[in-house]
């Protein structure tokens, strides 16, 4: 016999699994998601508006700013005040010259957002924004509001810009205090201390209904005012860096550094040519873009960190440092009698100076830059141990500057040239070429300034830097910088400085060019040969030599002869530093 349930009892069960699974959804959204909920409803009836922080001001070392936040105008949608979205969506196309369907797009994926006025162009230019404003009756949804931009005073590669989030970079840092519609460090000092420069917003937590209409503010902590960036203050000379930009040749790249070898501060650095980093702010013209893209000598590279060229005759002086600390030769000790090269494995190495040097200790080598005692010099050296002290140099590390890092040196070893060329494929004829700055070695201007820096420190390098301290609400942040001392004994360094004082004021002097009235001047030229072109120039100069303060380096691409254009413009800029006029003859 077969069970039958009564219509009545059907419909009991029926209600009773309605109130059990109306229980269990229930138990569900109160115990098992209940958190989840009611941060969902906290949520609807509360909103949190963000007020910006003051972006940090970067200053140079005489408190002149090489940044600024200068007023803008942006127009926003105040979406409360939309009675007829189609008039607005046309009145502001008509003015900013906006697709009419992307206002629209924009007012319709907003249409809840009624507590905060929504962004729908910034950088508006004064004469648009009083043509709204004459309609500001008409279309009080329409807003116009001054806000700030950033502005670059001086086109300087190593203070970089900033510009607006990519997709990327906001999907990467939306937890971090970023909205869609911010800016950001893209490059050089912008980007390194981004975080101490931006600041933290402030906000206010305003109480919604449920229209998202605003009724004020909420009790209790509800207002938070904002934290302005830091401002840095650099080692930098504005005036100074104008200057080199000024006096740097435009029609091909060239760099110019100037360092306090005593503390490491860059005082300026200069790479040419430039570009204007405003045009990254205020959005870009197709033109400028394809201009600089194209240019030969890329503007947008930082050569004086960001490149390694052969350096020349100005490697010479870490040739003649290995060669004494290795006992290879006495400073004094007539090493060769130039005749103008020598003969080496059925092949002639000519010295620059065809008709030769004569008889040439360490001393005149260095002054007269004689590649033939150099070449001598090859003879001797052990290329693996040469390695290891150009690195222990720090000749080949990327050179951390403010966390804007300088790109790798490079220097062969036998191994190097064992898998490149083969076993049978090299001998020591390429050392006759690295001891002169040709060949394979590649090496940064700033490693070479820092070289130099500390030769003429009594072998400590400090390591250089743009920043020297940073400012908030009166409380100062000093920077504190690492040091190394170079594999160099004071007696050889002693020996290095003397030459390098010589080499611009004794006779026979390559680098009398660089000398300024009343001031001690050191240096060492340079000519690297370059396989494209024209020879590449240097000169790195130290004044004054009686108490080193600064290191002044000049490269010129297919700039020529170092004694003449290099040394020249960094016998200027000495004149420029010091204040003293330059001499500019031999």
């Amino acid at each position: 016999m077969k069970f039958k349930l009564k219509k009545t009892d059907q419909l009991l069960i029926l209600v009773l699994a309605l109130f059990l699974m109306l229980a269990y959804f229930l138990f569900q959204i109160q115990v098992i998601k209940g958190n989840d909920y009611k941060e969902i409803a906290e949520k609807n009836y509360f909103r949190i508006i963000k007020k910006p922080a003051r972006r940090g001001i970067l200053y140079d070392r005489n408190m002149q700013p090489l940044t600024e936040n200068i007023p803008s105008l942006s127009v926003y949608i105040d979406i409360n005040e939309i009675t007829d979205a189609d008039s607005v969506a046309a009145f502001i196309s008509g003015n900013l010259g906006v697709p009419v369907e992307e206002i629209e797009d924009l007012i319709y994926k907003h249409r809840f957002f009624k507590f905060a006025p929504v962004l729908v162009r910034d950088k508006v230019d004064m004469e648009t924004a009083i043509k709204i404003e004459e309609h500001c009756e008409e279309y009080p949804a329409v807003i116009i509001k001054p806000e700030a931009i950033r502005y670059y005073d001086l086109n300087s590669h190593y203070i970089g810009y900033v510009g607006k989030l990519s997709a990327a970079e906001y999907q990467k840092l939306q937890d971090g205090d970023y909205a869609k519609t911010d800016y950001i460090g893209k490059v050089g000092l912008e980007k390194c201390y981004e975080t101490e420069l931006k600041g933290q917003k402030g906000y206010d937590i305003i109480q919604v209904d449920a229209m998202s209409q605003p009724l004020g503010l909420m009790k209790d902590n509800s207002r938070k005012q904002s934290l302005p960036g830091k401002d840095f203050v650099l080692t930098v000379d504005k005036n100074l860096q104008r200057k080199i930009a000024q006096l740097l040749p435009k029609d091909t790249s060239a760099v110019a550094i100037v360092m306090n070898c005593k503390t490491g501060g860059i005082v300026s650095m200069v790479s040419t040519p430039e570009y204007d980093p405003n045009n990254f702010v205020t959005g870009m013209n197709e033109d400028y873009w394809n201009r600089i893209v194209e240019d030969e000598n890329n503007p947008l590279l930082n050569k004086a960190m960001g490149a390694a060229y052969p350096p020349g005759s100005v490697f010479k002086l870490v040739v003649a440092a290995y060669a004494l600390e290795r006992n290879l030769v006495e400073p004094h000790e007539i090493l060769v009698d130039c005749e103008g090269g020598v003969e080496y494995g059925g092949r002639f190495f000519g010295c620059w100076k065809k008709d030769g040097h004569g008889k040439v200790n360490l001393l005149d080598a260095i002054r007269e830059s004689c590649d033939t005692y150099f070449y001598k010099i090859a003879e001797m050296v052990d290329l693996n141990d040469f390695y290891e002290f150009v690195k222990d140099c720090n000749l080949l590390e990327s050179i951390p500057v403010d966390q804007i890092r300088s790109r790798r040196g490079f220097f062969p070893t036998s191994e190097w040239y064992d898998k490149n060329y083969g076993k049978l494929g090299w001998t020591r004829g390429n050392l006759l070429n690295l001891v002169i700055g040709q060949g394979e070695v590649l090496l940064t201007p700033l490693s070479m300034a820092c070289f130099y820096a500390g030769i003429v420190n009594n072998g400590i390098v400090h390591r250089p830097h743009f920043v020297d301290y940073a400012i908030r609400n009166e409380i100062t942040e000093t920077y504190n910088y690492p040091q190394l001392r170079l594999p160099i004994s004071q007696n050889t360094l002693d020996i290095l400085k003397q030459s390098l004082y010589e080499a611009v004021n004794a006779k026979g002097r390559t680098g009398g060019m660089a000398r300024v009235k009343d001031i001690m001047v050191g240096g060492k030229t340079g000519s690297a040969e370059n396989y494209y072109g024209d020879t590449h120039a240097w000169f790195v100069a130290a004044a004054p030599m009686n108490d080193p303060e600064i290191v002044v380096l000049v490269f010129v691409e297919q700039g020529g002869s170092g004694a003449d254009i290099t040394a020249k413009l960094a016998g200027k800029i000495l004149g420029y530093y010091f204040e003293k006029e330059p001499i500019l003859r031999y």
